[in-house]
């Protein structure tokens, strides 16, 4: 049973959520956990993040036929691994909501980075011979200059596994090892890809050929 859809959910989807989940028919997981910061070199270039509602508000609903309904948030976590994650890969970061940018930080940043969470998908035991919880998340970056320009798209994917217990615990806990799986490829992988590697010889290019010539009065 691998799941691969979200959406939304209404309000009265909510209220009816509400009342299944008093009657213990419902399973909800609040995913909120503490990432570790990367050891990695910053890289030199100012970049402006974009994290839609999407992102920062995503709920994943599941209604499991003879089991339960999951409803799983994930949008405190997302801002929170992704944010840490970025603040540590960038010299600098700052949000901004869309491309093009506005002239104010058009000269000001060298690329905008938008992160979407593209799947989430999880397997629940049905027997009592299944003895694990398994998360897949695959996350997309696209990376993009000032002007609006796409310079890359990059699908980033995550795997955790968590032995069984209380399901929504070890839901939470192989949710959040999925995560840090992502954001550790984020980390490492970045600048390996051949785009971005590009990008950046650009860049350091610019900034050298700046400080070889200088703007004079």
């Amino acid at each position: 049973m691998r799941i691969s859809r979200h959406r939304s959910i209404a309000t009265g989807l909510l209220g009816v959520l509400a009342g299944t989940y008093l009657v213990g028919c419902a399973s909800v997981v609040t995913v909120e956990a503490e990432f570790p910061t990367p050891v990695v070199e910053t890289l030199p270039v100012r970049i402006g993040l974009i994290f839609d509602e999407a992102l920062t508000s995503y709920e994943y609903y599941e209604k499991i036929p003879q089991q339960a309904t999951w409803t799983i948030y994930l949008g405190n976590a997302n801002e929170t691994m992704l944010g840490g994650l970025f603040d540590t890969m960038f010299v600098e970061t700052r949000a901004v909501d869309a491309v093009p940018l506005t002239p104010t930080d058009l000269y000001n940043l060298d690329g905008v980075l938008r992160t979407e969470l593209e799947k989430f998908e999880f397997e629940v035991p049905i027997s009592k011979r299944d003895e694990f919880v398994e998360v897949w998340m695959q996350y997309r970056l696209t990376l993009y200059e000032p002007d609006g320009a796409l310079i890359v798209e990059w699908p980033v994917s995550g795997y955790g596994k968590s032995e069984t217990g209380k399901s929504e615990e070890a839901l939470h806990r192989a949710t959040v090892v999925a995560m840090r799986e992502v954001g550790a490829a984020i980390s490492t992988r970045f600048a390996e890809q051949p785009e971005i590697e590009y990008w950046l010889q650009e860049r350091r290019n610019a900034a050298a050929l700046s400080a070889d010539f200088p703007l004079t009065n």
